[in-house]
């Protein structure tokens, strides 16, 4: 079953990642060295590839945290860094959705416009 931010009374979504990473370090620290050295290896590579997923097509909001997730288990650095995004995005959502309508269509235009564009300087 995967909880979702929430679930748990008082609970914010910096401390639903929090509760995520201690629990997949539960299983983590549960397997030998090999899995060990894997799971940083793929979490290297995820992280890679989300960043080449800037400049590539692709779903960087998606990749580049799900790598800092799997290494956030195992490297301080990694765990800070998810949880300051975590928190930075939190804080997008929450000013977006107190932005004035113009504000907001003007917001996705511009998105609109600075994906076309990418797209069309790629493609040509």
């Amino acid at each position: 079953m995967i909880d979702e931010p929430g679930d748990q009374p008082s609970e914010g979504p910096r401390e639903w990642a929090e509760r995520r990473i201690e629990q997949a370090e539960d299983v983590y620290e549960g397997h030998g060295r090999i899995f060990r050295w894997m799971w940083i290896a793929v979490g290297f590579v995820i992280v890679a590839a989300g960043l080449a997923m800037i400049v590539f097509p692709g779903p960087v909001t998606v990749v580049v945290p799900l790598g800092l997730a799997m290494l956030a288990v195992v490297f301080g650095w990694a765990r800070r860094l998810l949880l300051r995004s975590v928190e930075h995005g939190t804080d997008a959502a929450r000013r977006f959705r107190r932005a004035n309508t113009w504000v907001k269509v003007l917001t996705m235009a511009a998105s609109a416009c600075l994906a076309a564009a990418a797209a069309a300087w790629l493609l040509l």
